[in-house]
């Protein structure tokens, strides 16, 4: 049975992850202006994914009667970033962050077209996570339980 507690929770998630989607592009943004230029495609595809990630939540949310958030103009970046290490290190974290924003997610919605949308924003923040901590020469490069705030 759907309440109205269910759907302020559906709504709460489906804003919280718009708002870190928005934060990965601007981070990416970021990530691309110190990256290596050996990886420009793939953090032109990384940031495509979150933009589609993204115009999809804002669909759903519109769908569901909400006024999705717009991006900020500029989030905090949680390091310096001064060169093509720290800028695959900020990668890794965004990655790592929106994997904490979709498991919550997944806990959080109730439908299950929610909870696949979910798991695959999950799955897909871990495979990218994964690829960037491989790069960064991290061991082990992933995780037992992606988007768990304390691994």
């Amino acid at each position: 049975m759907i309440t109205s507690h269910t759907r302020r929770t559906e709504s709460s998630a489906l804003l919280t992850a718009i708002e870190s989607e928005n934060a990965a592009i601007f981070a990416y943004g970021v990530v691309a202006a110190f990256s290596n230029p050996a990886r420009v495609n793939e953090v032109a595809t990384h940031t495509a994914a979150h933009r589609a990630r993204r115009d999809a939540l804002v669909a759903l949310s519109t769908d569901a009667g909400e006024t999705p958030p717009t991006a900020a103009a500029a989030y905090e970046i949680p390091f310096p970033v001064t060169d093509a290490v720290t800028a695959a290190q900020l990668a890794a974290q965004i990655e790592s962050d929106t994997a904490v924003t979709y498991r919550a997610f997944v806990e959080q919605v109730d439908t299950d077209q929610l909870r696949t949308f979910g798991i695959d924003g999950l799955t897909d923040a871990a495979i990218r996570g994964a690829g960037w901590r491989s790069a960064l020469g991290t061991a082990p490069a992933t995780s037992a339980f992606p988007g768990d705030p304390a691994s």
